[in-house]
């Protein structure tokens, strides 16, 4: 069964992202997505844009853009949640 494609919400002020990603729900703080796309901590602001599976994460204040398959953000927030107690 194919899995949908992925969607984004940022809410909060830019200070909560919610993503669906092959067909899972994850809630992450701005700070908690950073951490998990080896960006340092830094101030909300963030855009994210989405073509097909391939997502781009756009931190204004930092100046930095992260690109990424929908594929290889599964895996890592898989494993965040499998590292997490």
């Amino acid at each position: 069964m194919p899995h949908s494609l992925p969607s984004a919400l940022i809410t909060d002020g830019g200070e909560r992202v919610l993503l669906r990603i092959q067909g899972r729900y994850y809630e992450l703080s701005q700070q908690e997505l950073r951490s998990l796309l080896g960006v340092p901590p830094g101030r909300p602001g963030l855009g994210i844009t989405i073509e097909g599976d391939r997502l781009s994460f756009e931190f204004a204040a930092d100046n930095r853009t992260i690109e990424m398959s929908a594929g290889q953000l599964h895996r890592r927030l898989a494993g965040r949640s499998a590292t997490r107690t």
